[in-house]
């Protein structure tokens, strides 16, 4: 079992063998689950948006204006 305690701006220093054992590094998210008697911290692999990089392909030069502007034309057909 290990402790850890909250600093003054309620940061949480994991113990090391913790940080080891999950592999939660400094730039790991974590969920926090709400619970009856307290909360689960659960590591995630998201690595916030910068993870979405490159995983929609495109050719050239996009505009987003236009694309932003056609995509809600077309939500407004589909809703009428």
């Amino acid at each position: 079992m290990s402790f850890a305690k909250f600093s003054k701006k309620g940061q949480l220093t994991l113990p090391s063998e913790i940080r080891k054992r999950y592999n939660i590094s400094e730039k790991t998210y974590v969920r926090i689950i709400p619970l009856e008697d307290g909360v689960k911290l659960v590591p995630t692999n998201q690595k916030g948006i910068t993870s979405l990089q490159g995983v929609v392909k495109v050719d050239g030069e996009q505009d987003f204006t236009t694309i932003r502007r056609q995509v809600m034309e077309d939500r407004c057909r589909e809703s009428h």
